[in-house]
């Protein structure tokens, strides 16, 4: 009962990334990290995560390519650990929903930049930073919503193998 939290924190915890990303382009490292545990206790308490090394393999996967993204700045470092984290919670047969997810978010989230340059101050004009955190959230939380079957979902307990559990 209690792993049905661990989400429902996970989206708190994106939230909180994506405005500290928009408020300050930055992502401090505390919130991948909780993310990352909230996925450990999500899967420790019971929660039905199919192919726990898939889950593992897009986390590292995500984690590398994001690094070589850092290193060639097309990325933040920020960005690159945030979305690993948020990979963590997805197999990797769902990595091509979750970066299509996240890249649409990020675009329309451009389009809003550009959009909107003209009302910001012209010092703030020349600096041409998205905070690409807000469309990875935003990306997860569509990848969930559009795939629901791609992310894990808290195990019925009947189907545990401990016989009928019925509250009456």
């Amino acid at each position: 009962m209690i792993e049905q939290l661990f989400p429902v924190a996970a989206a708190g915890a994106l939230a909180a990334a994506a405005w500290s990303d928009f408020r300050t382009f930055r992502i401090s490292n505390i919130w991948p990290s909780v993310l990352i545990l909230f996925f450990g206790g999500f899967w420790l308490l019971g929660a039905e995560v199919s192919d726990p090394l898939s889950h593992l393999a897009h986390f590292g996967i995500a984690l590398v390519v994001g690094m070589v993204l850092f290193a060639l700045k097309w990325i933040g470092g920020g960005d690159a650990k945030l979305y690993a984290a948020v990979a963590l919670w997805f197999p990797l047969s769902s990595g091509p929903a979750l970066v299509f997810a996240t890249t649409m978010a990020g675009l329309v989230l451009a389009i809003f930049y550009v959009l909107t340059r003209r009302w910001v101050a012209k010092e703030k004009r020349k600096d041409r930073r998205i905070a690409y955190g807000v469309a990875i959230a935003f990306g997860a939380v569509l990848c969930w919503l559009l795939y629901p079957t791609a992310a894990p979902k808290p195990m019925d307990v009947n189907e545990m193998g401990y016989g009928t559990f019925k509250l009456d």
